[in-house]
């Protein structure tokens, strides 16, 4: 099966502005701006991996 003929081909009139909106962080803070549930899902997510990575090193040093 060829796989050339089932990807899509980029398109030579794409903006820039496009393929920054493509991003996954991008699209994360957009979402963010529209939903206080998900902002604070986020910053909570922060806070634990954040004490979790102290808690780790304090263990290992």
């Amino acid at each position: 099966m060829n796989n050339e003929t089932n990807n899509p081909s980029i398109q030579e009139g794409v903006e820039p502005k496009d393929l920054i909106k493509m991003q996954t962080e991008v699209g994360l803070i957009e979402s963010m701006f529209q939903s206080k549930t998900l902002t604070a899902i986020v910053i909570i997510a922060i806070i634990l991996l954040g004490g979790f990575f102290m808690f780790l090193s304090k263990v290992t040093g």
